[in-house]
């Protein structure tokens, strides 16, 4: 049996994890405390990441430097805080090819998952807000990640645009949150079909991913990881675009893309 196939039997024949094994709104002894320490552990993390890393950034920001210190700052926030994270389905996951990544989005945990774990060139596309945020905005610039100006539409098509050509450009797999923000239930929120229209246009598989328990770890609202444990993300099969144009392919894909979430276990 190939190693796919014993994927399918793994992802299929695993129950849902339930994202709310934890309670997400009990709130643990000395809160205050976990939160100057995890705001001090996360900025030095942060910084310390930044500053090592920042001669390869300056080198370029389309090669390797920024993609293994992303990596790098991914597992080490989860190591501190999260407890490590179980990747199945790694199969699944091609380096080579550049993919539009989607995840269903719980925590900000979510964000050091795939940083840490998947294995390709990946960029996310980002707020252009994120640029005034010390360290995160700096990175943001030099590493190339995609900035959307959500305050001036008639600048999508123009970013989309551009998007495409760096991502087949340089081999960069860009990631983005289709539901638009965190859920504040743990539950799917509904996807925007939008954001589908950069596979399109690269005529780019989509990559969908399934996220666990960082609802519970560390869900909307909260200042830091309330629990510490391991994060489940799941790998589905990549969706093809092709012969999908315009409104109708976007909410096709917006479809396969929801069923696929639900296949690998999201509620």
């Amino acid at each position: 049996m190939s190693d796919d196939s014993q994927t399918d039997l793994k992802v299929a024949g695993t129950p849902p994890i339930d994202v709310r094994y934890l309670d997400p709104a009990a709130r643990p002894p000395l809160g205050w405390l976990r939160t100057i320490c995890f705001g001090y552990m996360s900025a030095l993390l942060s910084a310390l990441t930044f500053f090592v890393g920042t001669p390869l950034m300056l080198l370029g920001a389309h090669g390797r430097g920024p993609h293994v210190f992303a990596r790098l700052w991914g597992r080490s926030m989860l190591g501190c805080f999260g407890g490590g994270l179980k990747l199945e389905g790694p199969g699944r996951f091609d380096a080579k090819e550049p993919r539009l990544v989607v995840a269903n989005h719980s925590s900000y945990l979510d964000v050091c998952s795939i940083f840490g774990w998947y294995p390709g060139q990946a960029r996310f596309v980002l707020k252009q807000e994120l640029l005034r945020l010390p360290f995160i905005g700096w990175y943001a610039k030099l590493c190339g990640h995609f900035l959307l100006d959500r305050e001036n539409p008639r600048e999508g098509k123009r970013v989309v645009d551009r998007a495409v050509a760096r991502a087949k450009k340089y081999g960069l797999s860009p990631i983005v949150f289709p539901e638009g923000t965190r859920t504040s239930d743990g539950k799917l929120a509904p996807l925007k079909a939008g954001v589908f229209q950069l596979a399109i246009n690269a005529q780019m598989p989509i990559q969908p991913v399934a996220i666990f328990r960082t609802y519970s770890m560390m869900p909307r609202g909260c200042n830091y990881p309330r629990y510490a444990g391991e994060v489940v993300m799941r790998v589905g099969k990549p969706i093809s675009v092709e012969g999908l144009r315009g409104g109708p392919g976007r909410r096709q894909l917006a479809e396969q893309v929801e069923q696929a979430f639900r296949d690998l276990g999201v509620e």
